[in-house]
């Protein structure tokens, strides 16, 4: 059953958003379930239900697709902050991947699926109450990346 055919026939079946992080340095993805009350095994994984607000990626054709997701701190806010401090303490500039997957009725799979990565500029943030996460298409590890000097390639400087 497609998207289409889902949503015109109102099946019954569960819908399930899910937000993956994933980094070198953590010893597992950081799976979330999108307003559930228990934890679901989908495609063979097992999600931590949270309440949340995923406003997904814009499907425009000229929109570069951004993605914004809140969760509340109290809730897994502090398994989240364990997870980064990982990061930190490896001195790891690798970027964290998001994947964000929307599964309709079935659990075999998703039929929506986005891989994303945590923006470079506020890209995740903590406050009093809630944890926000900006995502974004772009890889920051591969922006702004000058190529690395050959003498073979660039003679310019031979005569220096």
């Amino acid at each position: 059953m497609d998207r289409k055919e889902f949503y015109a026939t109102k099946n019954p079946g569960a819908v399930y958003e899910t937000v993956a992080f994933d980094h070198p340095e953590f010893a597992a993805p950081f799976r979330l379930v999108a307003n559930k009350f228990e934890a679901v095994t989908l495609g063979g994984d097992e999600y931590t239900p949270a309440p949340m607000t995923v406003k997904p990626p814009a499907q425009k054709g000229g929109e570069r697709p951004r993605m914004t997701i809140a969760f509340p701190r109290q809730v897994v806010g502090r398994q989240f902050k364990q997870q980064l401090a990982l990061i930190a303490a490896a001195g790891s500039r690798e970027p964290i991947a998001i994947t964000y997957a929307v599964w309709l009725a079935e659990t075999d799979a998703p039929k929506v699926t986005w891989e994303l990565y945590a923006s470079d500029q506020g890209g995740i943030g903590f406050n009093t109450t809630q944890v926000q996460v900006q995502a974004t298409m772009d890889n920051p590890m591969t922006r702004a990346v000058a190529p690395t000097y050959d003498p073979g390639v660039f003679t310019g400087l031979e005569l220096v």
